[in-house]
């Protein structure tokens, strides 16, 4: 489709309004030869094609829209360039062009003597007449291209877009705005906006021209749209073509978005983890493993979860799989740390607050964390350090499942499910009146208590492997295990800091070791001064037993198991044969002390 057969309707009107004015007939072709607009005997070939429809016929219309140029035919008979097919006795042509591109010509065609002496004598006047109307016929051309691309643009934007005239009846939107206020577009244009969204600040902006950026705004209960909406809108003025001072407000544009959809991509920018599986919890003790059966059961209910165990165990991660086990795991995952946020602004940091609420307070307010979590999962982490104040709050809200604001008079009801987590003894807080009865009863509908590393001490050499697999690929060096000495050092350490105190440890170790494998020396100083604390206060016979123990074993890996090698092992120790069999015995040594603690990365 040709860009004046787009205009066609308006062609007509000025080749109407030409030969009105001047009662010679009109004729206006497109770039294909087509003719989109006439008067006369015209009108009835509208939609056909001149000069057979050939661009390379040779003849007056193909040369113009190749070339460009205007073209008078004095006396079409006897033309040679000019088709005269139903007694056309002279022409006057002008070609349309937009831009650099030749779109079609109009052609002012003479029938009878007296026009043709007509276009003879005016045919300068007439050229210039025929050049405004081509000059229209290119403006309506490029602002109906503009036009279309304007409405191709808008409806592509994600955001609804409704745009007003001064009197706020709606004169634009896109087909978001329909979606999202559930009208359809033929109910919305022409209707007023405060019909839809009663109060709405847009008249305001229209009477003083100061607009706003993404403004809360909730709607309720009126007689045409859904009966609850809730957008962050932006509000810009429009004004008049004339220059300041004298440009005045003609009307508004809308661009709103639905406070879900904007929740869910602050969470996607902030907020977003990598996702997580109990199967990423290391462990093959049984006790962890009770705890992955049970969390995986849990996991599929809505019931709040209380997770308690020592700092480090990783009660962050558990809560995560379950998340991500759970039928909430394409929602958001919000964690928030209880004990890491100061009191005055934990409140405002979960429940948000309405614009002005305090001083230094955002103007257009600011959505809380269980908002950001709707339909999702909040992690309380540090549930302990939670203030009396807020500890009513969060009841309310684990009871009616609704929020409100700080500063707010609205509710919000919010679907999110709740998993608290603590380090601290939460019975022993309530006795001393340190946290409430009725919210502990609340939170703990799930409790599950994750084992200290020291209670499940088979899973530590799989947790040691995996933070040495984590840290040399991280820090880029080529060490693949750990001397037996080293792992029966990290064996027997008590780790109060759990996990985290473990995967600190390989890290500093890695940064540390110049060897292929993690030896004494690189591991962390106050693990090697308990160790050799241990030993001080120990009789001198465990010391001796202990050492003794080391050196047999470091001698059997070096020089091998074998009788020939025992008998090796004894001469360079200076001992009987038979006393080392005797102190293997005692000391238990096994026969073939296992290797290093390396891991086969083929």
């Amino acid at each position: 489709m040709s860009s004046l057969w787009e205009i066609k309707n308006t062609a007509q009107d000025i080749a109407e309004a030409i030969t009105a004015a001047i009662g010679i007939e009109v004729e206006i072709i497109d770039d294909q030869l087509m003719i989109v607009a006439g008067t006369g005997r015209y009108t009835e070939k509208i939609g056909q094609r001149e000069e057979e429809g050939n661009i390379d016929s040779g003849y007056i219309y193909s040369h113009i829209l190749k070339t460009g140029e205007e073209y008078v035919v004095e006396d079409a008979r006897h033309d040679e360039f000019y088709h005269a097919c139903e007694n056309e006795l002279a022409e006057v042509c002008c070609p349309i062009t937009s831009g650099n591109r030749i779109i079609g010509l109009i052609g002012l065609v003479a029938f009878t003597e007296a026009q043709r002496v007509l276009l003879l004598e005016s045919q300068r006047e007439l050229m210039i007449f025929l050049r405004r109307m081509a000059y229209l016929l290119s403006s309506k051309v490029s602002e109906t291209k503009m036009s279309n691309e304007l409405k191709s643009i808008i409806e592509t934007i994600h955001h609804g877009i409704i745009a007003v005239d001064r009197q706020g009846f709606i004169t634009l939107c896109n087909e978001t705005a329909e979606k999202l206020i559930g009208l359809g577009r033929t109910r919305l244009l022409g209707l007023r906006l405060i019909s839809i969204w009663p109060d709405s600040p847009v008249m305001e902006v229209i009477s003083t021209g100061v607009g706003y950026k993404d403004r809360e705004e909730m709607y309720r209960g009126h007689s045409h749209a859904a009966s609850a909406m809730h957008f962050f809108t932006t509000v810009t003025p429009i004004l008049s073509h004339q220059l300041p001072p004298d440009s005045q407000v003609v009307g508004a544009v809308i661009s709103f978005r639905d406070a879900a959809d904007v929740r869910k991509l602050v969470y996607e920018i902030t907020e977003k983890e990598e996702h997580s599986s109990l199967q990423e919890i290391i462990g093959r003790s049984e006790q962890i493993q009770e705890v992955k059966v049970y969390a995986e059961k849990v996991s599929q209910s809505n019931s709040t979860i209380l997770i308690t165990g020592e700092s480090g165990t990783g009660k962050g991660l558990l809560a995560k799989a379950i998340h991500f086990t759970s039928p909430r795991k394409h929602k958001p995952l919000i964690t928030v740390n209880c004990g890491a946020i100061p009191d005055t602004l934990l409140e405002s940091e979960l429940f948000g607050y309405e614009a002005g609420a305090f001083t230094g307070a955002s103007k257009s307010g600011k959505v809380g964390k269980f908002e950001l979590a709707q339909e999702g999962t909040i992690f309380l982490d540090e549930i302990g350090d939670m203030p009396l104040h807020l500890q009513v709050k969060l009841l309310h809200v684990l009871q009616h499942r609704e929020i409100e604001r700080v500063g707010g008079t609205r509710v919000i009801p919010v679907d999110v499910r709740v998993i608290a987590a603590t380090s601290r003894n939460l019975e022993k807080m309530m006795q001393e009146g340190e946290f409430r009865e009725d919210l502990y009863f609340r939170l703990s509908v799930i409790p599950i208590r994750i084992p200290s590393l020291f209670e499940r001490k088979e899973d530590i050499p799989l947790l040691l492997h995996h933070a040495l697999e984590k840290y040399r690929r991280l820090i880029g060096k080529e060490i693949r295990g750990f001397e037996q000495e080293t792992m029966e050092l990290l064996l027997n350490y008590h780790w109060p800091g759990n996990i985290r105190e473990l995967e600190n440890a390989v890290e500093y170790a890695v940064n540390m070791e110049t060897e292929s494998a993690i030896t004494p020396g690189s591991i962390p100083e106050r693990i090697l001064k308990l160790h050799r604390q241990k030993l001080t206060n120990a009789t001198l016979k465990t010391q001796l037993n202990v050492f003794e123990k080391q050196i047999i074993e470091r001698y059997l890996r070096e020089m091998g198991s074998s009788v020939e090698s025992k008998i090796r092992i004894a001469r360079r120790l200076g001992i009987s044969e038979s006393t080392l069999y005797r102190r293997i015995r005692e000391l238990g040594i096994h026969e073939k002390p296992p290797a290093p603690f390396v891991k086969n990365d083929k």
